[in-house]
């Protein structure tokens, strides 16, 4: 994934998910095995009816935020006998007696599992006035937000006003009139059990869909306006050796998978790391495709992939992956060889490794190398003096959530900014908590760390720190279960960095600060959770936090069979260590006010205690 910095480009490679999913398996074997060209007959034939959708009609997956910046995919409720979407837009006629008129049919439909929204497909539409417009009208249905108007011409919506009745388990379209019809319509397709209703004519006022008006009179390029996406946003993990399932590495590649690009770009799985970029502080690093970019791709997509005129760039492109993307470090070791059985489950290892230091180190960065990505799960780096054997000081340090480094999926590698570093005393090894998962097949896997050192100790000291809940039952079926951790800053501090950090339950997360004057801000947002793309967000400006502020983490976990991730929907869930358990922890990175090398001592940095608490992330 290429991020930029302001004005610079840095290309940084995410660390992929061990276990793929087996749609993703498939995938990619059936693309060995069958040609691009069949490829692309069957998924286009699969797709195009997601740009057209009348009665009965099949339309394609899709996610959105609400006005709420709550995250909402199509697909999640196809356990509801149906969804319920009505255009809207706050320049629009009769949003006021539409928004009326499908509440009341909420209400009156009661608990027959429906599911109801609005849209909004007016790209001037700020969310701040739709939110204002939602309040002052007392709605209590969510308006999901189509800044890019994608999701209305996938369901094939022309007027504000108009509605639309799926069955998002088939993904069929059942109905489409105006708003005020659903109240009759409804109760006859509830009781009918899906049968066809005629559809009816909407009269509202005309959506302007400029940018699909502009690609049909003048083409989407692929040289001009694709590749510059893809080299932006795709091509750093989708080449020959890198983490992508496949390689970008020419027209007839894309083309053949263009299905799929449509697919996790309506549904926001890619690119990775996706924030709300309307709440909160700015993130230097900001994975995610404006709305004409996604506009270019799909529109691109449904015309048929063409390559049209000029030369293909992707097969010119050129990479220099070295092992360590933060290229060579000054201290390279191995972890010893570790032996991962086929099956079963692997408690947590801890490593000692031997640094033989015979000076103080700063380090400016850490980056691991997995030896076996498949198994190896995550990787937290701890210091620990010769003297301890027992793993008290990584106990103690896990506690408080402060460790120089590690490894999880999705996790960028670990660089301390603005002339800051981690202390490293003479004298003192690592120990590495190291977490694995079986593959079905025995491995061997040869991690190798990399440690960048600075010339001279830097001016500042980073530290870590955690915002969590140890102590919670996740009932079985439970669809929102909140959760809430707290980080009290006893001294100022600077706040540079924050990774949430959930397992495969986990649905969002969200960071607050509580001045101690009582005043609260936002910032971040991570709507929609993912479990394989556990990213370290860095703001883009260090945030000052006064003595006594509190940092909150808040979050939900999604305990159901609707989350496909969930390995038993039908067992409550607790706090453990393995996977198949759960964790809540919104870890920090911070420099504390007056910690500088010249305040760090040997043994402030490693510290004895007594305690058998051990605490991590799976």
């Amino acid at each position: 994934m290429i991020f930029t910095h302001g004005n610079k480009m840095k290309i940084i490679k995410p660390f992929a998910h061990a276990r793929r999913s087996a749609f993703s398996s498939l995938l990619l074997s059936l693309s060995l095995s069958l040609s691009l060209s069949l490829s692309l007959s069957l998924s286009l034939s699969l797709f195009s009816g997601s740009v057209s959708a009348s009665s009965n009609a099949k339309v394609g997956d899709f996610a959105l935020l609400d006005h709420s910046g709550k995250f909402h995919q199509l697909s999640y409720y196809g356990d509801y006998k149906a969804v319920v979407i009505a255009t809207q837009g706050l320049s629009g006629s009769g949003l006021a007696e539409d928004a009326a008129n499908l509440s009341a049919v909420k209400r009156a439909v009661g608990e027959q599992n429906v599911k109801f929204f609005m849209l909004n497909p007016q790209p001037k539409d700020a969310r701040d006035a739709v939110a204002a417009k939602a309040n002052e009208l007392d709605l209590n249905i969510a308006i999901l937000l189509d800044q890019s108007q994608l999701v209305a011409e996938t369901l094939g919506v022309t007027r504000l006003g108009e509605s639309v009745i799926i069955n998002a388990d088939t993904m069929t379209v059942l109905y489409r009139g105006d708003t005020t019809s659903i109240a009759q319509v409804l109760p006859s397709l509830l009781a009918q059990d899906g049968a066809e209703i005629a559809s009816a004519q909407p009269t509202g006022q005309l959506i302007d869909f400029a940018a699909k008006t502009a690609h049909q009179q003048v083409s989407v390029s692929y040289t001009k306006d694709i590749v510059p996406i893809l080299q932006e946003n795709c091509v750093s993990c989708h080449h020959e050796g890198a983490i992508g399932p496949w390689s970008m590495s020419s027209h007839a590649m894309v083309r053949g998978w263009s299905p799929m690009m449509r697919e996790v770009v309506m549904t926001r799985r890619m690119p990775p790391g996706q924030i709300d970029g309307h709440v909160g502080k700015k993130i230097a690093e900001v994975a995610g495709l404006t709305s004409a970019e996604k506009q270019k791709l799909v529109h691109w997509i449904d015309a048929g992939a063409p390559m049209g005129e000029g030369t293909d760039p992707l097969p010119l492109m050129t990479f220099t992956d070295g092992k360590f993307s933060l290229g060579e470090p000054d201290m390279v070791f191995k972890v010893p060889a570790q032996s991962i059985p086929a099956t079963g489950v692997i408690d947590y290892r801890y490593v000692p490794v031997e640094l033989n230091l015979d000076r103080d180190v700063w380090i400016r960065a850490m980056e691991f190398v997995p030896g076996d990505r498949e198994v190896l799960h995550h990787v937290i780096t701890y210091l620990s003096s010769p003297a301890d054997k027992s793993g008290s000081e990584q106990n103690k340090a896990a506690e408080r959530g402060d460790n120089i480094g590690g490894f999880a999926p999705g996790r960028q590698p670990d660089e301390f900014r603005d002339n800051s570093g981690r202390f490293i005393p003479k004298g003192s090894n690592l120990l590495l908590q190291m977490h694995y998962t079986t593959s079905g097949r025995e491995t061997v896997d040869e991690t190798e760390v990399g440690l960048f050192i600075y010339d001279k100790p830097p001016a500042f000291v980073m530290s870590g720190g955690v915002a969590g809940q140890r102590r919670f039952l996740v009932p079985p079926g439970a669809k929102e279960h909140l959760l809430r951790g707290e980080q009290l800053v006893e001294r100022d501090a600077y706040l540079y960095e924050m990774t949430p950090h959930m397992h495969f339950r986990g649905k969002h997360m969200s960071y607050s600060v509580e001045y101690p004057d009582g005043k609260t801000e936002q910032l971040l947002s991570v709507p929609k959770y993912d479990f394989n793309w556990q990213f370290n967000y860095r703001l883009e400006e260090p945030l000052f936090l006064p003595a006594g502020s509190k940092l909150i983490a808040t979050g939900a976990m999604d305990n159901s069979d609707r989350n496909p991730g969930n390995p038993d929907p039908t067992k409550p869930v607790f706090f453990g260590l393995q996977t198949m358990h759960e964790m809540f922890f919104g870890f920090t990175t911070l420099r504390y006010e007056g910690d500088t090398p010249d305040g760090v001592a040997v043994e402030e940095a490693v510290t004895e205690v007594a305690d058998d608490s051990v605490a991590g992330f799976d």
